[in-house]
């Protein structure tokens, strides 16, 4: 049976989950909780996961994001009694190998629905203002990003789906920008074949592919299959939305790679499990 030992339950499904999104809990979102779940109810899609900011020991103080889940989670039961698609409790912790004890103690608080588990900060420097690349060429600074989001994810855990993982790439100021396997495969081959063990998922962000400074990043189809190849299953799409109009965006055009690289289901979490679907019967 597909998917196996992993899976929760699984059903047919016409209409898309948007797995990852920022509400005005997060501090760089520019959309309130209510504005991004009208635009998804007027989308269509079956359901959403708000799953805010907890960034700690930023490199810059003012950059540590943390919010309020109960907060949160109470306008979310808002909403969920307003409108007519799934609302899913989430989170977005940052690695660190400094912050995963007050990670993990934060997480024990709450209940979230999903984590999402991603790397914003690499050796102390923001990659978002261009520090990080200083002194490194693009396989020096992708490889060690890559490096560390496996370290620190085999050392927290705790979490339901690896968020971005080409996110090095996204703000990089050199001429490639993209993750290649063939390039990167000694760094992504024990990624992805720990995600596969764990029966973790691996995001498609679709905000990773979208045009800037006039260069668009392709997802390497190679990952995709080797992570399938490794005994992966959970393929999640998030839009990594901070804006109402970019919720589910491009997901049909993804969902079709995602497809042509053999998997039949993407996936989202309830009560931290996974429930796979189909997008098309």
């Amino acid at each position: 049976m597909y998917p196996s030992k992993h899976s929760f339950f699984y059903l047919c499904s016409m209409k898309f989950y948007d797995n990852h999104t920022h509400s005005h809990f997060s501090p760089d979102s520019r959309m309130t909780l209510e504005e991004g779940v009208k635009e998804a109810h007027s989308r269509h899609l079956a359901g959403m996961s708000i799953t805010d900011h907890l960034d700690l020991d930023a490199p810059v103080r003012e950059n540590e994001f943390l919010f309020d889940p109960v907060e949160q989670q109470s306008e979310i039961d808002r909403l969920s009694a307003l409108y007519d698609l799934e609302l899913f409790k989430g989170i977005e912790v940052g690695l660190q190998p400094q912050s995963l004890e007050k990670v993990a103690g934060f997480c024990k608080k709450h209940q979230f629905d999903v984590v999402i588990a991603s790397i914003h900060f690499v050796d102390g420097l923001d990659p978002y203002y261009g520090t990080y690349y200083r002194d490194k060429d693009y396989k020096q600074a992708y490889g060690r990003a890559l490096e560390v989001m496996y370290q620190t994810a085999v050392a927290y855990k705790d979490f339901d789906i690896l968020g971005h993982f080409d996110y090095i790439a996204r703000y990089a100021p050199y001429s490639v920008r993209d993750i290649m396997h063939s390039q990167f495969k000694e760094a992504l081959d024990p990624l992805l074949g720990f995600l596969a063990q764990e029966g973790k998922a691996l995001e498609v962000n679709t905000n990773t592919y979208r045009e800037r400074n006039g260069y668009t990043p392709v997802l390497d189809t190679a990952i995709l299959k080797r992570f399938k190849e490794l005994g992966g299953e959970a393929v999640s799409l998030g839009s990594d939305a901070h804006e109402p109009w970019r919720i589910a965006e491009n997901f049909q055009k993804y969902n079709e790679i995602i497809k042509a690289c053999g998997f039949k289901y993407l996936v989202y979490f309830k009560e931290r499990k996974p429930v796979f679907y189909q997008v098309d019967k």
